[in-house]
């Protein structure tokens, strides 16, 4: 094994905080303070294209008349669809540095890579080096259709649970934030919990 396929993961978080720091900070709001809004209006080809490899058949996925006879103002979007790619944020745009500015398998790009927008402020937390996904709860409250621009708000440190576990020690933590479209009606409510730890 080469010394670059050694190189360690990268770590997060900063060593002059601890668990009890990230604790402490439950209910405070790490967002910008601005609504993050799609890049994109939601497209039927979109729609389409996620429907097609789960064969989901419900025709207001699919007919904008069979929708509107439902009461829908258009095309609906399946619900699963909703925070998977409808929320989409620009990857990168001509003119804008790249986020692969060197070959090393290691490297990793930068987080706040919307271009010209304020960096949201880092929930404090201690050194880490793994993460993974543990949960995610989606409440719904508005139709969300073809035609529609998305944009999310908030985003709250709403749980922090330090537990040492088989594959590390580290804290369980649930973060909220809301789905809103383009008239401000209020689509959906989004927690997303995580585990943050080092690896035994």
């Amino acid at each position: 094994m080469t010394e670059k396929e050694q190189t360690p993961a990268r770590t997060r978080g900063n060593a002059k905080y601890t668990w009890d720091d990230t604790v402490a900070a439950i209910g405070r709001d790490f967002s910008t303070g601005t609504d993050r809004i799609a890049d994109e209006v939601i497209e039927y080809t979109s729609v389409a294209r996620f429907c097609e490899p789960w064969e989901i058949g419900n025709p207001i996925y699919w007919y904008v008349d069979v929708a509107r006879q439902a009461g829908y103002k258009g095309v609906v979007v399946p619900w699963s669809e909703i925070k998977q790619t409808t929320l989409g944020y620009k990857f990168w745009r001509p003119g804008e540095p790249t986020r692969f500015p060197t070959n090393d398998k290691n490297a990793d790009s930068p987080r706040n890579y919307r271009h010209g927008e304020p960096s949201a402020p880092e929930v404090p937390t201690p050194p880490i080096k793994g993460g993974l996904v543990t949960d995610l709860e989606i409440e719904f409250f508005e139709p969300v259709c073809v035609g529609d621009r998305l944009r999310s708000r908030g985003n709250k440190l709403v749980n922090v649970r330090v537990r040492n576990t088989r594959i590390g020690v580290g804290a369980f933590v649930n973060m909220a934030y809301e789905i809103y479209n383009q008239d401000g009606k209020l689509v959906a409510k989004v927690n997303q919990g995580g585990y943050s730890y080092n690896p035994k």
